[in-house]
């Protein structure tokens, strides 16, 4: 079994341009010069945790270990990325696997080396700020590619792994008796569930890693670019670092919203102002939103603040938002409203979409149903929705109509609110 890679594909989805391989290229001498340094300086930062020291015992490994990572920091400034180069990234990725390398220290070594590659990128560059804008941007996009291709192993691990347990799982089952026999039906919805979730978990996982770790280099790039302001001089140059600083916090405030959705956290209760998770969660999906060409529509009533745990209302949201969004293919408009019913504060999420029919709507708080194209939804997204909305004591209604779009109300107790 084997993931494809479609090299053209992947290299248009980085934006990775044959300026940006012009911009490493110039890299070429100062990492020639500084590749034993830098090496070194990994591996002693390794050797700091018990988990990748373990691969560094044997030193005739260390050594060969060490060479392809000097070939590694060299072939940065490579000017062509081939088919070939591809194969040569994935057969690394699939040897950390085998050896048990986790995917957070497999990740955490690409921040390692932006970190240690940055000095060297400054002082080759640095007296021009457009030139080290361009580089940075290249050396992020170079070594976030390489990351994709190596995890991808990983996932292709996990996949081969899930194909041997079904195997197994019906060869058994053909062995079992007729009482085996006569509920059948159920032990298959079982066995989808359980890939799944094993599927979910191994996203979850490789979130959580791909967020800690690029968490990281953006401090650092915050840091030094932080460091130019007092360097930098005229309108237009000012203008130029004030943009990078908002697009590091606009990827940093991404990475944070990542993290809280991959990680399990306990239920808190506080003052929740649903005007403002509305803002916030719109501000997430405004890339989406453009991109699919979908408005967005409020009506906002005064609401006094609701005693909730704002994280999973802002899961809540953005559950409902996503949905809307996807069935709006072809754009439309998206309304979200606020009001006060009785003792209810009711919000409502809805779409001009498709719609949906009476037997569609009867299963759409079943787990793993879904109205999405195969590969486009995993049918867990209204059953965290309504399983949250329930721990609030509240309820959840939809109202659909086929070609005129659908509402989703969340009804929420006033008696919580402060």
């Amino acid at each position: 079994m084997s993931l494809s890679i479609d090299l053209k594909k992947l290299l248009e989805y980085f934006r990775i341009e044959d300026s940006d391989l012009e911009a490493l290229g110039q890299l070429r001498g100062a990492l020639e010069a500084n590749a034993d340094e830098l090496v070194d300086r990994f591996y002693e930062h390794l050797e700091k945790f018990p988990e990748t020291k373990r691969l560094l015992e044997d030193d005739a490994v260390r050594k060969r270990l060490a060479e392809s990572q000097r070939q590694y920091l060299l072939s940065i400034a490579d000017p062509l990325i081939d088919d070939d180069y591809v194969e040569q990234r994935s057969r690394v990725g699939r040897a950390h696997e085998r050896v048990g390398l986790d995917t957070r220290w497999y990740l955490g070594a690409y921040a390692l080396y932006l970190s240690l590659v940055l000095p060297v990128v400054y002082e080759e560059v640095g007296d021009d700020l457009s030139n080290l804008n361009k580089t940075v941007t290249a050396l992020q996009k170079r070594l976030l590619l390489d990351a994709e291709i190596a995890i991808r192993q990983y996932i292709e691990r996990r996949e081969a792994d899930l194909v041997e347990l079904n195997e197994k799982l019906r060869a058994e089952a053909g062995s079992l008796s007729e009482e085996v026999e006569a509920t059948y039906k159920d032990l298959r919805l079982s066995q989808a569930r359980a890939r799944q979730a094993e599927r979910l978990a191994s996203v979850a996982t490789l979130i959580s890693g791909l967020a800690h770790e690029v968490g990281t280099p953006m401090s650092v790039i915050r840091g030094h670019a932080e460091a130019l302001e007092s360097a930098v001089e005229g309108e237009r140059a000012t203008w130029r670092l004030n943009m990078i600083l908002e697009q590091i916090d606009r990827i940093t405030g991404i990475i944070q919203a990542l993290l809280n959705m991959a990680r399990p956290q306990d239920s808190m209760r506080t003052a929740v102002d649903l005007h403002q998770t509305i803002d916030t969660t719109v501000s997430f999906l405004t890339e989406k939103l453009r991109r699919r060409s979908v408005e967005v529509e409020r009506e906002l009533s005064e609401l006094p603040s609701v005693v909730a745990d704002p994280e999973k209302m802002q899961q809540v949201l953005l559950n409902l938002m996503i949905n809307a969004i996807d069935a709006m293919p072809d754009g439309g408009k998206l309304g979200v409203s606020l009001e006060v019913d009785g003792d209810e504060a009711v919000l409502r999420v809805s779409d001009t979409g498709a719609g949906m029919t009476p037997e569609q709507i009867d299963h759409i708080f079943d787990p793993f149903y879904t109205t999405k194209p195969a590969g486009r939804g995993n049918g867990l997204g209204l059953v965290v929705v309504e399983g949250i909305v329930g721990e609030h004591s509240g309820r959840i209604d939809v109202s659909s109509t086929v070609g005129s779009g659908t509402t989703f109300s969340v009804r929420l107790p006033l008696s919580a609110a402060s």
